[in-house]
């Protein structure tokens, strides 16, 4: 008889053990620009991953656990991201980071996730530097590179040959300052003139007026969050200026915010879905997820692409088989079939972390509505 009571108190207590460790969260880390110029980006980016994991949870989690975010403040300065990332993993022991914003805070981060064996999965940067087999982090978009071929391709198609280029000077102007000047050389474009300006000028109109007096049919604006709206700004301050374009972390719900009517006519690639448009079902999805959280406007892209980020992370999470770590996760994403996010496509495998292709281009036209 006593040797069956232990048996069973031992039985208990395993089960006790289970039960608690399978309603654990699993603990994801995140660095965000949750202040600053660049918060807005940010911001719309987390509203979306938070739909999702909220949604994710109230369904049950994964296998009853819930994801639970642990989010710190960056305010977009790489030395804090590369602080938080160490805390994140050495303290918190998250699983692994998610969502960074920025060329420059990725870069400071990877180092911190390649220290303890772990990795970035998603992130708000196209950046080169920041791809390849051998930097751990798993990209959900597609390239500047590939971003800047499209427009330049574009440009080529609708005959605008004399071309400014105009960036931040900041790690993100810088990485795909090169990659725009080549791609416009590969399609026969004219580079009337190329320079830079302070991000954290906030009426770079001297750079504004040197632009408008190059000559140039068109100007790529190169910049991310508010420093790209204050250049634009500068630009269509003037009666007459070249045509604009621009890249997807400019943000169009930014533009038509800050600038009105003024950003009728802005031309900017994308690396999601049109946002308004349910054809896609992960964009039906998103709007449904919106109005069941009470959530006011249209979205934006930046929002959907936080929602696909997180979607494609629990659906990762979800396939991992046995317990769920920093490796299991891993080998999960590099190994499994293809993602199908409703009609988003995302590939991994070992030696290629960059899952999309995905790219379009689209217009600003009247009332912040998008031309196509």
């Amino acid at each position: 008889m006593k040797a069956w009571r232990c048996a069973l108190m031992a039985l208990t207590l395993a089960w006790a053990a289970v039960s608690a460790s399978a309603s654990e969260p699993i603990l994801v880390g995140q660095s965000a620009v949750l202040t600053g110029p660049l918060a807005p980006n940010s911001l719309a980016f987390m509203e979306g991953q938070t739909l999702l994991f909220d949604q994710l949870n109230k369904a049950g989690g994964i296998g009853g656990r819930p994801v639970k975010m642990i989010t710190y403040d960056d305010v977009y300065a790489a030395d804090k991201a590369a602080a938080n990332a160490e805390k994140l993993l050495a303290t918190d022991r998250v699983v692994c980071l998610f969502g960074t914003m920025g060329t420059g805070i990725g870069a400071a981060m990877a180092p911190v996730a390649a220290k303890y064996d772990s990795f970035i999965f998603g992130g708000l940067t196209g950046a080169a530097v920041l791809r390849g087999p051998k930097v751990p982090i798993y990209h959900v978009r597609e390239s500047y590179a590939d971003e800047v071929r499209r427009v330049m391709t574009h440009l080529a198609t609708v005959g605008l040959t004399r071309i400014a280029i105009v960036s931040s000077d900041d790690a993100y102007g810088k990485g795909i300052e090169k990659d725009a000047i080549d791609a416009l050389q590969k399609n026969g474009l004219s580079q009337v003139l190329a320079l830079r300006f302070d991000p954290q000028e906030k009426e770079p109109t001297r750079a504004a007026q040197q632009i408008i007096a190059s000559g140039a049919q068109a100007v790529y604006v190169i910049a991310a969050g508010m420093p790209a709206i204050n250049m634009i700004r500068a630009l269509v301050a003037a009666p007459i200026h070249p045509q604009i374009y621009t890249n997807s972390v400019a943000s169009s719900f930014l533009l038509y915010k800050e600038l009105g009517e003024k950003s009728r006519g802005i031309v900017l690639s994308q690396v999601m879905p049109p946002f308004w448009k349910t054809r896609f079902p992960i964009v039906d999805e998103y709007q449904r997820a919106r109005k069941n959280a009470g959530s006011e406007g249209e979205g934006s892209y930046l929002g959907l692409e936080g929602y696909i980020t997180a979607k494609a992370f629990a659906e990762a999470l979800q396939r991992v088989k046995g317990p769920i770590t920093t490796e299991s996760l891993r080998r999960t994403i590099e190994t499994s079939p293809p993602m199908n996010l409703g009609g988003y496509m995302l590939t991994f495998k070992t030696d290629n972390r960059n899952g999309s292709s995905f790219g379009d281009i689209t217009m600003l036209a009247t009332g912040g509505k998008f031309a196509q």
